[in-house]
C-alpha cells in the first residue's frame, strides 16, 4: 500500500500544511498546499498504467515531488507552486 507524505512550513506567521497522496482513481501524483484551511495550490502529475506496476518506484516518484513542493515553499517561491502539470 502506498502512503502519502504531510508536512507543516512556518514562514512569517503562516503555516503551510504540504499534502501528497497517489490519487488512483485520477491516475496522478498530487501535492496540494494549503494555508489557514485553503488549498493554495495544487500539482498534480499523470502516471501511466506501467507507472503503477511498481509500488516502491510511485511511492519514490510522489516522495520526490512532496520533497520538492517543500523546498519551494521553504524559498519562498509561493508563485511557482500553482502548477498543473501534463
Amino acid at each position: 500500500m502506498i502512503f502519502g507524505f504531510n508536512s507543516d512550513v512556518k514562514l512569517g506567521d503562516t503555516v503551510y500544511h504540504l499534502q501528497s497522496e497517489v490519487r488512483q482513481r485520477d491516475r496522478c501524483l498530487q501535492t496540494q498546499v494549503f494555508a489557514g484551511g485553503r488549498c493554495l495550490s495544487t500539482r498534480s502529475v499523470p502516471l501511466s498504467e506501467v507507472d503503477f506496476a511498481s509500488e516502491p518506484q510511485v511511492q519514490e516518484l510522489l516522495r520526490e515531488q512532496h520533497r520538492k513542493v517543500l523546498e519551494m515553499v521553504r524559498a519562498g517561491n509561493l508563485e511557482q507552486l500553482s502548477i498543473n502539470e501534463s
